[in-house]
């Protein structure tokens, strides 16, 4: 069996058990190899022969659940996935196999709850993973289309399709649904937030710090407002704008790392370096993301230089150079690992023709 050998493998276990037809584990086996053979069917018989004689047997009734599943009978599946579960209720691959019963018969609802807690028990298990997204993607869509149905001139259904062709990169589309929404309700708040995000991605900055603006006047103490505004002031030599609007993101938020940074920037463009070092130091103490943290050390090597404070310059550079040497070091190996994945999903589709 370990080997790849089902053929061979079978032959033995068939004669093993009517040596000792009394062995439930000896049937079990027999129907593994069955499986690797892709005879479902009798798969399934020697399965149920297994249980008849030791209906406990850890793993007889997942390994029935999915040679039902395999046959496209969905019902029986449940019936011995949920058998299985009640034998082993933690068992992260039986809850997993529920999930993908009930994505094949239609009922995403019940496959997020089976999903969604073999992902609390195993949060790092990629296939688990995945399947939970296909379900929870499922389940939007099926509320997106009976909120269309039930109001289909509703701002919600305008900012849903905005945020579906913002999330598909079709930012005119995107923008158009927004503004629709915008005008259907005018008085609420984060629609500005989220169009100046599309026109931002669309490279369209002006109207983007537009819809910031109208955001702030909305709702002034939105500390997401305050900071792409001020963020987006920076990026377009705006640093004297952008100042009181960091400074008022960062008295709400103390440890706020991005907008430390930023305002760092800003206060190195208006002259005011001593201040810039202080604000940079800041973001890095707040254990800001890696992308941040390396334009922090990027940056503050370069206010050292205008300070003449070289030897500080120097050693800001070098902890910016060994991070991004790991940040390219680690998405390297996590391409390596998402293609490795990938080509183990792919084996295992191409085995059972199952697609599950």
């Amino acid at each position: 069996m370990r080997a790849g050998q089902a053929a061979d493998a079978l032959n033995y276990f068939t004669q093993a058990s009517a040596l000792a037809p009394q062995i439930a584990e000896i049937k079990l086996n027999i129907a593994l190899a069955l499986k690797d053979e892709g005879k479902y069917q009798e798969e399934i018989a020697a399965l149920q022969s297994a249980l008849k004689l030791n209906p406990s047997l850890k793993g007889a009734n997942l390994f029935l659940g999915v040679a039902y599943y395999n046959l496209d009978e969905y019902n029986k599946a449940r019936e011995a996935l949920t058998r299985e579960l009640k034998l082993n209720p933690r068992d992260t691959q039986v809850l997993m196999w529920m999930g993908v019963v009930d994505l094949a018969a239609n009922d995403p609802e019940a496959a997020v709850r089976s999903l969604d807690k073999a992902a609390e028990l195993a949060p790092k298990d990629v296939d688990i993973l995945f399947h939970r997204g296909r379900a929870h993607l499922l389940v939007s869509q099926s509320s997106y289309q009976r909120m269309y149905q039930s109001e289909p001139n509703s701002w919600r259904v305008h900012e849903v399709l905005a945020q579906a062709y913002a999330t598909a990169d079709r930012q005119v589309d995107a923008i158009a649904e927004y503004n629709e929404a915008i005008r259907l309700a005018p008085g609420e708040t984060g629609l500005h937030l989220e169009l100046g995000d599309v026109y931002y991605a669309a490279s369209q900055p002006e109207n983007a710090e537009a819809e910031y603006s109208a955001e702030l006047k909305l709702d002034p103490n939105s500390i997401a407002a305050m900071y792409k505004l001020g963020s987006l002031r920076v990026d377009r030599g705006k640093a004297g704008e952008a100042i009181p609007l960091l400074q008022a993101a960062l008295a709400k938020d103390p440890c706020f790392a991005d907008a430390y940074y930023y305002l760092g920037r800003a206060q190195d463009a208006t002259g005011d370096q001593e201040k810039s070092v202080l604000a940079l130091k800041r973001a890095i103490q707040c254990k800001p993301s890696n992308d941040t943290l390396q334009r922090s050390y990027y940056q503050l090597s370069r206010v050292y230089r205008k300070l003449h404070q070289d030897n500080e310059a120097k050693l800001a550079l070098a902890r910016f150079e060994e991070l991004k040497q790991q940040s390219d070091a680690d998405q390297q190996k996590n391409l390596q690992d998402r293609m490795k994945r990938q080509e183990r999903r792919n084996q295992e589709q191409n085995k059972d023709g199952s697609g599950g």
